[in-house]
């Protein structure tokens, strides 16, 4: 796993989050429309780091390692 993530992948992985702990799998159309650009080249990115699993147009998970970084990114967040 690629730990080294952009601004952009950061920001967008916690979309895909917040989509994903509703319950809902969100596609590239629906984050793309979401962050007002195209989010393809970042959600691409994403999977090919390994934080994400995505099939078709559509992300189906985070990784383990996501998952965690994820946490600390949350409380980053909330601590700043």
């Amino acid at each position: 796993m690629d730990f080294n993530i952009t601004a952009e992948e950061q920001n967008l992985l916690l979309v895909i989050v917040d989509h994903l702990d509703a319950g809902k799998t969100p596609t590239l159309d629906e984050l793309s429309a979401h962050a007002g650009c195209d989010t393809r080249p970042a959600v691409e990115s994403l999977s090919r780091k390994g934080w994400i699993g995505v099939r078709d147009d559509t992300v189906l998970t985070l990784s383990p390692m996501a998952l965690q970084a994820v946490r600390s990114l949350r409380y980053g967040r909330r601590g700043a």
